[in-house]
Protein backbone atom coordinates (compact mmCIF):
# COMPACT_ATOMS: atom_id res chain seq x y z
CA UNK A 1 0.00 0.00 0.00
CA UNK A 2 2.80 2.15 0.82
CA UNK A 3 3.94 2.26 -2.81
CA UNK A 4 0.52 2.86 -4.44
CA UNK A 5 0.67 6.15 -1.56
CA UNK A 6 3.84 7.36 -2.87
CA UNK A 7 2.56 7.47 -6.93
CA UNK A 8 -0.64 9.16 -6.02
CA UNK A 9 1.07 11.47 -3.88
CA UNK A 10 3.88 12.02 -6.56
CA UNK A 11 1.56 12.24 -8.71
CA UNK A 12 -0.89 14.89 -7.80
CA UNK A 13 2.72 17.14 -6.46
CA UNK A 14 4.18 16.47 -10.08
CA UNK A 15 0.69 17.87 -11.56
CA UNK A 16 0.89 21.15 -9.19
CA UNK A 17 4.00 21.57 -10.05
CA UNK A 18 3.25 21.26 -13.80
CA UNK A 19 0.10 23.96 -14.08
CA UNK A 20 2.29 26.31 -11.80
CA UNK A 21 2.70 29.59 -12.78
CA UNK A 22 1.31 28.74 -16.41
CA UNK A 23 -0.08 31.62 -18.08
CA UNK A 24 -2.16 29.96 -20.88
CA UNK A 25 -3.87 26.41 -22.30
CA UNK A 26 -1.34 26.68 -24.96
CA UNK A 27 1.57 25.79 -22.70
CA UNK A 28 0.07 22.66 -21.39
CA UNK A 29 -0.98 19.48 -23.29
CA UNK A 30 -4.77 19.01 -22.65
CA UNK A 31 -4.67 15.44 -23.84
CA UNK A 32 -2.48 14.88 -21.49
CA UNK A 33 -4.01 16.39 -18.76
CA UNK A 34 -7.53 14.93 -19.33
CA UNK A 35 -5.41 11.48 -18.90
CA UNK A 36 -3.51 12.52 -16.21
CA UNK A 37 -6.56 13.75 -13.59
CA UNK A 38 -8.30 10.50 -15.27
CA UNK A 39 -5.79 8.40 -13.28
CA UNK A 40 -5.38 10.42 -10.30
CA UNK A 41 -9.72 10.65 -10.09
CA UNK A 42 -9.25 6.66 -10.20
CA UNK A 43 -6.33 6.23 -7.96
CA UNK A 44 -7.99 8.06 -5.09
CA UNK A 45 -11.20 6.26 -5.75
CA UNK A 46 -9.05 2.72 -4.78
CA UNK A 47 -7.04 4.10 -1.78
CA UNK A 48 -8.52 2.78 1.43
CA UNK A 49 -10.89 5.43 3.71
CA UNK A 50 -8.26 4.79 6.36
CA UNK A 51 -5.86 5.98 4.31
CA UNK A 52 -7.53 8.97 2.98
CA UNK A 53 -8.58 9.84 6.30
CA UNK A 54 -4.59 10.59 6.89
CA UNK A 55 -3.81 11.80 4.00
CA UNK A 56 -6.88 14.06 2.96
CA UNK A 57 -6.06 17.47 4.41
CA UNK A 58 -2.26 17.70 2.66
CA UNK A 59 -4.14 16.19 -0.56
CA UNK A 60 -6.43 18.98 -0.19
CA UNK A 61 -3.65 21.69 0.34
CA UNK A 62 -1.77 20.28 -2.61
CA UNK A 63 -5.03 20.03 -4.77
CA UNK A 64 -6.02 23.34 -3.94
CA UNK A 65 -3.24 25.23 -4.60
CA UNK A 66 -3.23 23.33 -8.14
CA UNK A 67 -6.38 24.50 -8.53
CA UNK A 68 -5.73 28.02 -7.77
CA UNK A 69 -3.03 27.65 -10.87
CA UNK A 70 -5.71 26.32 -13.00
CA UNK A 71 -8.55 29.03 -12.38
CA UNK A 72 -6.24 31.44 -13.92
CA UNK A 73 -6.49 29.69 -17.43
CA UNK A 74 -9.19 27.17 -17.28
CA UNK A 75 -13.18 27.95 -17.33
CA UNK A 76 -14.50 27.05 -13.96
CA UNK A 77 -16.38 23.98 -15.21
CA UNK A 78 -13.34 22.52 -17.04
CA UNK A 79 -13.80 18.77 -16.68
CA UNK A 80 -9.68 19.09 -15.12
CA UNK A 81 -10.81 21.49 -12.11
CA UNK A 82 -14.29 19.00 -12.33
CA UNK A 83 -12.09 16.08 -11.48
CA UNK A 84 -9.39 18.32 -8.68
CA UNK A 85 -12.61 19.02 -7.03
CA UNK A 86 -13.64 15.67 -6.77
CA UNK A 87 -10.85 14.57 -4.82
CA UNK A 88 -10.79 17.65 -2.57
CA UNK A 89 -13.26 17.37 0.74
CA UNK A 90 -12.06 21.00 1.93
CA UNK A 91 -11.82 24.02 -0.33
CA UNK A 92 -9.66 26.78 0.42
CA UNK A 93 -9.21 29.56 -1.48
CA UNK A 94 -5.41 30.37 -1.83
CA UNK A 95 -2.80 31.34 -3.76
CA UNK A 96 -0.33 28.93 -5.79
CA UNK A 97 2.03 30.17 -3.56
CA UNK A 98 0.17 29.06 0.00
CA UNK A 99 3.26 27.30 1.27
CA UNK A 100 2.31 27.98 4.81
CA UNK A 101 2.12 24.52 6.49
CA UNK A 102 4.72 23.19 8.74
CA UNK A 103 6.48 19.95 7.20
CA UNK A 104 5.56 17.05 9.21
CA UNK A 105 9.19 17.18 10.02
CA UNK A 106 9.66 20.29 11.66
CA UNK A 107 7.20 20.12 13.95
Amino acid sequence: MYNQIYEFAASVGALEGYVYHKKSVAEMDMKALHVWTGNLVDAYDHLPADVLDKVQPSLDLTLNRAISSFNAILEKDHQVLERLNSMISREKECSPDDFQKKKWFQE
